[in-house]
């Protein structure tokens, strides 16, 4: 057992002070509607992705061994456990690259935040849509912070964001939605973050957007929702955003 105490770090503490503290009363409302927007349009870029063959290879290959059925596959009739669930929606909705994008986070978020959260929330039933919604404002709010912190440059070094940085999307989307107190989130915030580092991949392959989903596996701020940058690409944001430093 490290001997270091578990809010030694300040950056740490401080996500999980905000994701475990955030209430569903504390997001303005066009944040609100915003996120709902982003949900639906990652669900979508999903449904067409079910139908694509590396979708399929995925699906049927983690059916082979794996008979649970502890979350659904989107788009589809099938059933998975909770982790492998969360690996093919993450796989889907990053299928065709038409899914959301942080523009100066440089971070698909609905990919890596939506399947971890949908998977807890098949786990632990009678969450509200409200509680669903805080959780997803979490994870869309703190990945891109992350995102930024890290810059663009980061990419340019040969780095996939969808694992360095995605990963704080997902933990931070699921930890709302199973309310840990704040010492579980750190713990959980760093765990996460130690499995994150992955190099790129070339453009547009296979093996690219699945390790989008890899990142999906299950003192407060007001939100100002860095979502107001992940605009569907059919209507990409204008102007600077809101949610900046």
């Amino acid at each position: 057992m490290s001997t270091h105490g578990s809010g030694s770090n300040q950056y740490t503490r401080g996500i999980a002070d905000f994701v475990t503290g955030l209430r569903y009363e504390d997001v303005p409302a066009d944040v609100i509607a915003r996120i709902k927007l982003l949900m639906l349009d990652s669900l979508g870029c999903a449904l067409y992705g079910a139908e694509l063959p590396w979708s399929r290879i995925l699906m049927e290959t983690l059916a082979e061994t794996d008979t649970s059925t502890g979350a659904g596959v989107w788009g589809t009739n099938r059933r998975l456990s909770a982790p492998n669930a969360a690996l093919v929606n993450g796989t889907l909705v990053q299928s065709f690259e038409l899914d959301d994008v942080h523009r100066v986070g440089v971070l698909h978020v609905g990919a890596v935040t939506l399947p971890a959260l949908f998977a807890v929330a098949e786990m632990r039933p009678g969450m509200s849509g409200r509680e669903l919604l805080a959780a997803a404002v979490a994870g869309y709010e703190i990945g891109p912070r992350v995102g930024m912190c890290m810059g663009q440059e980061h990419i340019g070094q040969g780095w996939h964001s969808g694992a360095t940085v995605g990963v704080f999307s997902a933990v931070a989307g699921a930890a709302r939605a199973l309310r840990l107190m704040p010492e579980q989130a750190v713990h959980a915030t760093g765990s996460m973050a130690r499995c994150s580092p992955s190099v790129a991949s070339p453009a547009s392959s296979t093996c690219s957007r699945t390790r989008m989903a890899v990142s999906a596996p299950p003192s407060r701020a007001r939100p100002t929702a860095s979502t107001s940058q992940n605009s569907p690409r059919a209507s990409a944001s204008a102007g600077r955003p809101r949610g900046s430093r």
